[in-house]
């Protein structure tokens, strides 16, 4: 979303007036609650969380931080100072049965032994849905693998490729919609609220500008659709 804490137009879109297009459209859909995939604030001083908050009050969500917040801070604004582990936000929620798993790539890498601390390891086959902001593999998108991806992804694919508990990644970052099946999990990428990024070039390019975000029906089938306003 990239929010910071004045109402500004940067790339062509205003980011607080797209993230509101966006949070307008989720709250008419029946929903059990909201995932916020990092990068909720654009700059380290310059963060938009207080504005935020009061957007999301009444709502049921949750948040992880992004290469572009600091996850100190992010855990002051929201209430998850009990979630810091070595500088990192890292915690579990229990939701109709599934276990949900919010992971801090903050730093651009994956703390795989504090993520697999938080897996039941006993648990149903594909019944833990990971989230977090980057992807834990490379994902076609040139621009974004070239000089923005996850640090260790090598490790972390091996580590997902090897836990039948996560069948389902979740994830935000490379500002685009778009899904990618590994060995044995799939890597679900959701639209940014701010601008969307084309895939096929290294160089950097804005693909559109329309906001977008993503709906997950978890039943018998895990469904993932992404829509652009």
């Amino acid at each position: 979303m990239h929010i910071s804490s004045k109402d500004i137009e940067k790339n062509g879109s205003n980011v607080r007036q797209n993230f509101l297009r966006a949070l307008e459209a989720v709250k008419k859909i029946s929903h059990d609650f909201i995932v916020i995939t990092g990068d909720l604030g654009h700059d380290v001083d310059d963060n938009g969380y207080a504005w935020l908050k009061s957007k999301l009050s009444g709502l049921k969500y949750f948040v992880i931080p992004g290469n572009h917040d600091i996850s100190e801070s992010l855990a002051e604004g929201f209430g998850l100072n009990g979630s810091i582990y070595d500088g990192k936000i890292f915690y579990k929620e229990r939701i109709g049965g599934h276990d949900f798993i919010f992971a801090d790539t903050s730093i651009e890498w994956l703390d795989i032994k504090m993520l697999d601390k938080l897996i039941d390891r006993k648990g149903k086959k594909g019944n833990t849905f990971l989230f977090m902001h980057h992807p834990p593999s490379l994902c076609n998108a040139k621009h974004m693998d070239t000089y923005y991806p996850l640090s260790n992804h090598i490790e972390a694919t091996e580590f997902l490729n090897n836990c039948d508990q996560i069948e389902h990644v979740f994830c935000g970052h490379y500002h685009t919609a778009h899904q990618v099946k590994n060995d044995k999990f799939t890597i679900h990428i959701g639209p940014s609220t701010w601008y969307q990024i084309g895939r096929k070039l290294k160089k950097f390019n804005i693909r559109h500008t329309r906001p977008g975000y993503t709906i997950i029906d978890i039943d018998d089938k895990v469904k993932v659709k992404n829509y652009f306003l």
